[in-house]
């Protein structure tokens, strides 16, 4: 190692230190480690540079443990941090740790787990550590397109969490992301990539029966359970189980999971025997799993046997230098490869791309390609060809400047209803505000607002759920809940 990383160790009891540090020790010899009381964790961060903190959660500082984080995030911008906790509540983490290393490891703090949080912590700091041109170490990934810093970065941590396919993984990202994709990276780049990747969308089986398909079940032990049943999690022992939309689990199958986890062995439905297991869960989320621990609606324990490794996916908003690359990508798939004329996006229309927000992320871009590629075949994609949300402000509802030339597939009424929609839109909707009659409810003005904005989405997409779920960037199971919650159906024909 070319140079000395210091770890600095703050425990609230001392005498969880002596493993910690020859854990360490053992793995990383060259690394010099300090142990502080947690009063001085502050102290100690002024008067020396550190590269990684290993903090218990448990320390009496005076103030919260969010406080503190941000404490100690402001002292040092490069700082590495594995946050230590144990099974009991420990309150909700509200400081920005975005930008740097951070891992969540439970007591009793089994050593590989450690080591491996240390190795990923320096292999990051290392890497930022390169001279500005010197060339990288990261290349693509199979099934990946990007060369933007945020998914060089990916590329690395998807190597480094495959090297060791024991600890479970928390990927979070928006829909679209490609956060499966992630999870089949790291399978097939681990140990375990001879076994089966088993992916389980929690979100799309029914919750009676998730419990079944994940744990099997035995002939007889409800009514229908005709035959014995191999669950999903045995059908990846010694492989991978993907469970995506983790956030939709519900709690009698959360605690199930959490001893798959903890225990290594599961019991079939009706079972009372337990049988052993050697599976790698990998997990994702598009939903703020910290906020759904605080509402009771996810466990605690389990989020942080869950999130040993968090890794998040990149949106594509935040690197859209690779948008290129992916529309490049994305065109030959859908028009050389299917025998069609390629089709070609102008520089205005590139622009246009650039700045778009895309909730739907690179399934949204491909979706667009997709669309372009069978009604412009063998076209120019100028601006006006673009589907009406890419050429309207988001906010405002105004319209953007664009080419005035006619599409080639759509006429001039077409054009002019669209344009006549956009504009009765032209003017934000806006709930009335008067201080001067005393105090506002500002959940009822809130309230009001997104009700007038859905009523006009649905106006200008003629009552198209669909359509009005895509523009409000919002899933349409939650838009036609919002409907429902608020009795509006039909009023957008008022």
């Amino acid at each position: 190692m070319s140079q000395s990383i210091n770890i600095l160790i703050a425990l609230a009891d001392q005498s969880d230190g002596d493993a910690l540090v020859e854990t360490i020790a053992n793995r990383f010899p060259d690394i010099i480690q300090k142990r502080v009381d947690a009063e001085a964790v502050i102290v100690e961060l002024r008067r020396a540079p550190c590269a990684i903190l290993l903090l218990d959660s448990r320390i009496k500082s005076g103030y919260p443990l969010s406080q503190l984080l941000k404490e100690i995030s402001a002292e040092s911008k490069n700082l590495a941090i594995i946050l230590l906790v144990d099974n009991q509540p420990q309150g909700h983490l509200h400081a920005d740790l975005s930008g740097r290393p951070f891992f969540q490891l439970t007591f009793p703090v089994q050593p590989a787990e450690l080591n491996f949080c240390v190795n990923h912590c320096l292999t990051l700091l290392n890497g930022r550590n390169q001279p500005p041109n010197s060339k990288p170490k990261t290349s693509s990934i199979s099934g990946f397109i990007g060369k933007s810093r945020a998914m060089k970065d990916l590329f690395e941590i998807i190597r480094r969490v495959a090297e060791d396919d024991y600890s479970t993984v928390l990927i979070r990202g928006e829909s679209g992301t490609g956060k499966e994709l992630v999870a089949k990276a790291i399978h097939q780049k681990s140990g375990r990539r001879k076994h089966n990747f088993v992916p389980v969308n929690c979100a799309a089986i029914p919750d009676e029966l998730l419990e079944s398909e994940l744990f099997g079940h035995l002939k007889g032990s409800f009514t229908g359970a005709g035959q014995n049943k191999t669950g999903r999690i045995q059908y990846a022992d010694n492989g991978t189980l993907f469970l995506d939309e983790i956030g939709d689990m519900k709690p009698n199958l959360q605690a199930k999971l959490l001893r798959v986890i903890q225990e290594r062995e599961f019991e079939p439905v009706g079972s009372l025997r337990a049988t052993p297991i050697n599976t790698r869960i990998v997990a994702a989320t598009h939903c703020d799993l910290e906020e759904l621990v605080k509402e009771g609606r996810f466990r605690e324990d389990l989020y942080y046997r869950l999130s040993v490794i968090p890794l998040e996916v990149p949106p594509l908003r935040s690197r859209s230098e690779d948008i290129p690359l992916l529309l490049s990508e994305f065109i030959k798939r859908h028009t050389v490869d299917r025998g069609r004329d390629k089709i070609v996006f102008s520089s205005e229309s590139m622009e246009i791309l650039s700045q778009h927000s895309w909730c739907g992320n690179v399934r949204e871009l491909e979706n667009l390609v997709q669309h372009m590629a069978i009604l412009y075949s063998g076209k120019r994609i100028y601006p006006h060809h673009l589907p009406v949300k890419f050429t309207v402000h988001r906010e405002t509802g105004v319209e953007l400047q664009v080419s005035q030339n006619p599409p080639v597939y759509r006429s001039e009424n077409d054009i002019s209803a669209e344009r006549a929609a956009l504009f009765s839109l032209s003017s934000p909707p806006t709930p009335s505000v008067d201080f001067q009659n005393g105090p506002i409810d500002f959940n009822d003005l809130i309230n009001e607002f997104e009700t007038d904005l859905i009523i006009k989405a649905l106006k200008f997409t003629s009552g198209n759920k669909k359509e009005a779920s895509r523009m409000l960037c919002l899933k349409r199971t939650t838009l036609l809940e919002k409907i429902k919650k608020k009795e509006i159906d039909g009023r957008w024909d008022e």
